[in-house]
């Protein structure tokens, strides 16, 4: 039988409520919470270590859901107060944070530089999981685990080839072995990305505003431009994707 939560106070309230709002508690518990029945089945089916689980107590099908994992009951008030959204669905989850590799893949991969919008860092894993290509994130991006990039992911993350990689150690493995690396940038120098072969290749993705940051580019090969006509800019996601699919185009 499910243990019941009736009061904010309680620890575990208070934890998933620092969860969700804080970085630095998400980092040093190494936990973070994500929503929805159908989220929860994917975390318990790919394997990563769910810790907790709460249902609202107004979930038809809350008994059918304990399936593993401690699991509490709490009423609808305290799970609005708790999760993240202004309509949770009733089920909200605790996980282990796994240890994302550092080690820099051989082949083509998009790495994401200092890009700061968790939706966009969620979206770009989700389209990286579907074409099969890494992602190393560099600099300042948003944190991975943050409600609204896990939202972002629609449950890649718990599948997708997310790596964090330090500039430094970049850059060295390019150098050494000959990476052929370009940044994405709207210059007139830029390649059209349909001219350049991205099979083998590293491509970056820089900030929303500034783009792909001066140090960056000093050890990039050369830049691609995705041609557009009448908008000035794409989304970084958006853009993301057409490399990515650049680069399997040819596979």
């Amino acid at each position: 039988m499910m243990e019941q939560i009736t009061s904010r106070d309680n620890p575990k309230v208070r934890q998933v409520i620092k969860l969700q709002t804080n970085r630095r508690a998400r980092e040093k518990e190494g936990l973070f919470c994500c929503e929805g029945e159908k989220l929860l089945r994917e975390a318990l089916s790919s394997g990563i270590q769910v810790e907790q689980v709460f249902l609202s107590e107004d979930l038809p099908q809350a008994e059918a859901l304990e399936l593993g994992p401690k699991t509490y009951r709490v009423p609808r008030r305290l799970m609005e107060q708790m999760s993240g959204v202004e309509s949770p669905q009733g089920v909200l989850f605790v996980c282990r944070r796994p240890q994302l590799a550092a080690s820099i893949p051989q082949g083509c991969c998009l790495v994401l530089e200092d890009v700061r919008d968790p939706g966009n860092v969620g979206t770009v894993v989700r389209t990286a999981e579907a074409l099969g290509v890494p992602v190393l994130l560099t600099g300042s991006c948003a944190d991975l685990y943050q409600p609204k990039t896990i939202r972002a992911t629609m449950g890649s993350i718990f599948r997708a080839d997310v790596r964090q990689v330090e500039r430094d150690a970049l850059w060295a493995q390019w150098a050494e072995q000959g990476t052929a690396a370009y940044a994405a940038a709207l210059t007139p120098q830029a390649k059209d990305i349909r001219q350049v072969d991205l099979r083998q290749a590293a491509v970056v993705v820089g900030n929303e505003a500034q783009g792909v940051s001066p140090a960056m580019q000093q050890h990039c090969g050369g830049q691609v431009i995705i041609p557009i006509q009448g908008a000035e800019s794409l989304n970084a996601s958006v853009a993301a994707a057409l490399v990515m699919w650049e680069m399997k185009r040819g596979s």
